[in-house]
């Protein structure tokens, strides 16, 4: 076998560029921003996990590492509490509170506009005929007969 040396575009995605490319992803930066950091192309790992299992599982690792760790710097609030489940004391909290304001921003606005003569904007008012025949005067027969 013959190895090919000055011929051909140069290796890019090589040993070090690899192990440099997993530990970031291990710290939890994204696919993309880690090719990136490195100054490779976004698809060259993606590529090259294809043909080498060892390193589409070494990948595959790194990727569930590195969403652990993102997930665990979301910081404490009702956020985590609805959207990860968390339920220590602090985001539990958090989502006490915010949907306590919620509810009573909601009851204000309700109090409010029972006061208010804009409170009648979205109420339905038959339309009174007077004196129509429908048949013969009726606008709504036009109309209708007209689409």
């Amino acid at each position: 076998m013959t190895a090919r040396r000055g011929r051909g575009r140069p290796t890019v995605f090589e040993p070090p560029t690899q192990a440099a490319y997993l530990d970031l992803l291990r710290q939890g930066v994204r696919l993309g921003d880690a090719a990136e950091r490195l100054g490779i192309s976004r698809v060259a790992p993606t590529r090259y996990a294809r043909t080498d299992r060892e390193f589409a599982a070494a990948m595959d690792e790194a990727r569930a590492v590195g969403a652990k760790v993102r997930r665990e710097n979301v910081p404490h609030d009702e956020y985590r509490y609805n959207m990860l489940g968390c339920r220590c004391p602090v985001c539990t909290r958090a989502a006490t509170v915010a949907r306590a304001g919620r509810r009573a921003d909601a009851a204000t606005d309700t109090t409010a506009a029972d006061e208010s003569p804009a409170s009648t904007v979205g109420d339905i008012h038959p339309i009174r005929l007077t004196g129509a025949v429908v048949g013969e005067s009726s606008t709504s027969f036009l109309l209708a007969r007209a689409s």
